[in-house]
């Protein structure tokens, strides 16, 4: 060290000694002093240093990397509006590039580049032309910013889309019919100004209405809602049109909008009420019976009120018939000589919200229950008679199908069958009587009577053999109705059908399944199949 800093001061002696005549050496030697300090920091840096030379390392050189470009292209039909983009690795010579890109077949194209110069867009002016297939091909001559050519040329395809489309709905329906608080929508494929709905969307018969889409901004609205000012005539025939022509947003022609034709609903109104109006009832039990004209929303119930002599009287509520029969069936027993009044407000709705046309109101008395009265007047009562034909190959217990039909028919009509097959006036119904249904042979001859045989074959009773259904069986024939009632006697003769009838019958107490058939509303003619075979006797009977 001490040799380290006899060589350190010898160094700035020669500093002091090279320094100019005309400057003070007191300076130089202040100068001089920090100068020794850094002399001997280099110098103890320099103690290990190795003593052979280190030999020099060349620089690593680096190649320009050519640009590539991969083509952004889409699943399904471009939207004739949207841009078709290219994407590259590296910024590019947009100038290059433009004149590198060839399309077919031609249109004229705004090219978009983004803020990196790597992306381009190639939007159609003013859109493309609908279904139909562009090829997109960009030479190697395109480079970017250092001159470098595509490392290889791009090809690429798409298809454009479609023309946009739309459709017209009712946004309130109840079984095919509109309510009259309905509103109307058309909806597009592709946005579409409000100005061109406006135009072009009616309403026939006129009403006061206001349409309005589903973007504020009127930018991207692709549903336009018709709203009228006021409630839509009842049971009334509506047509909505969209005016052929027009562009939607992009300026693509529309395609024709078919127009919708619907009707409203109509507003419920009270058929009968049974019993009817200033009869006798001579059931202490009498069920109460309400038919509307529609089919009735399930609270429509609280809108019915029953009173004896003036007073509420309590029970419960049933619909049967698709909602459009109201059956009331009292808690306790009525008094006799009890007057009955039966009242059913203008608040009851329809399934559709509509309320009635107006209320409607019966009374009847309750008398001495038949029961009671039978030793002074005896019911009457009809024979039923076993006829029907002579038997053919194809339907060799006709006979039995006629009866079976006169059977039903007797209890239909608000009659009773007796356990002898008599036809009597004494009844336990809980449902209103109906007009007789009609035979029908078409549906005896391609359903019923066919399902009965094969049922008599296998031995089985069963409404979904083979995974038919009545239903599928009926349409399958040409009819387009559902009601089945199936059953297996002992013997196809009159004993058998007789006891297929009460059993029917017996139902009534629940309105069951075979005795609401027997007495729907709905249903006009019914066909009738009675097979034997392997000992099993089947009945079918289906409804329409």
């Amino acid at each position: 060290m001490h040799n380290v800093l006899a060589a350190a001061q010898a160094i700035a002696r020669r500093v002091v000694a090279l320094a100019p005549a005309t400057v003070d050496r007191s300076a130089v030697v202040k100068f001089a002093m920090p100068g020794a300090s850094i002399l001997i920091v280099v110098a103890a840096l320099l103690v290990g240093l190795p003593t052979k030379p280190v030999a020099a390392q060349p620089l690593q050189a680096f190649s320009a990397i050519a640009p590539q470009a991969d083509a952004r292209g889409t699943d399904s039909s471009l939207p004739l509006d949207v841009p078709f983009q290219v994407q590259f690795t590296k910024p590019m010579n947009q100038n290059t590039v433009q004149s590198a890109l060839t399309i077919s077949p031609a249109i004229n194209l705004a090219y978009h580049w983004d803020a990196a110069g790597k992306v381009l867009s190639l939007a159609p002016e003013p859109h493309w032309q609908p279904s139909t297939q562009y090829s997109v091909d960009i030479s190697a001559n395109a480079t970017d910013h250092e001159g470098l050519g595509l490392t290889q040329p791009i090809a690429a395809s798409f298809e454009s889309g479609e023309l946009t489309s739309g459709e017209i709905t009712a946004t309130k329906v109840v079984g095919g019919l509109a309510a009259p608080l309905t509103t109307f929508q058309v909806a597009f494929t592709r946005p579409v100004k409000l100005a061109t709905v406006l135009l072009r969307l009616s309403i026939d018969p006129p009403v006061d209405a206001s349409i309005l889409g589903d973007d504020p901004t009127d930018e991207t609205s692709q549903a336009f809602t018709l709203t009228p000012k006021k409630a839509l005539a009842t049971n009334t025939d509506y047509k909505i049109s969209f005016l052929d022509g027009g562009s939607d947003s992009a300026g693509a022609p529309l395609q024709p909008v078919a127009p919708l034709a619907i009707k409203t609903l109509e507003a419920p109104s009270v058929v009968t009420i049974t019993p009817q109006d200033g009869t006798y009832a001579y059931d202490t039990n009498q069920p109460i019976s309400v038919q509307f004209s529609v089919s009735m929303d399930a609270k429509a119930a609280a809108a019915l009120s029953i009173k004896a002599n003036g007073r509420p009287v309590a029970g419960s509520t049933s619909w049967t018939d698709n909602n459009t029969v109201l059956v009331f069936a009292p808690r306790r027993s009525f008094a006799i000589g009890s007057k009955i009044s039966v009242r059913v407000a203008a608040s009851a709705r329809s399934a559709g919200g509509l309320t009635l046309k107006a209320a409607a109101s019966s009374g009847f008395t309750v008398s001495t229950p038949r029961s009671h009265r039978l030793a002074h007047t005896p019911a009457k009562t009809t024979k039923i008679d076993w006829t029907g034909g002579i038997a053919s190959q194809t339907s060799p217990w006709h006979s039995a199908e006629v009866y079976m039909m006169s059977l039903m028919n007797c209890t239909r009509t608000g009659s009773w069958v007796t356990s002898s097959g008599l036809c009597s006036s004494a009844t336990h119904h809980t449902l209103p009587a109906q007009k007789a249904l009609s035979l029908s042979s078409g549906i005896s001859n391609n359903v019923s009577r066919p399902y009965a045989a094969e049922m008599a074959k296998r031995g089985v009773l069963t409404h979904y053999l083979d995974g038919t259904s009545p239903h599928s069986r009926l349409v399958a024939g040409g009819y387009n109705c559902s009601g089945e009632n199936i059953s297996s006697p002992s013997n196809p003769r009159q004993a058998g059908m007789i006891s297929v009838e009460l059993f029917f019958q017996n139902e009534y107490w629940n309105r069951g399944g075979h005795y609401a058939n027997v007495m729907n509303s709905h249903y006009r003619s019914a066909g009738v199949g009675v097979w034997v075979a392997n000992g099993h006797t089947r009945v079918v009977i289906d409804f329409c």
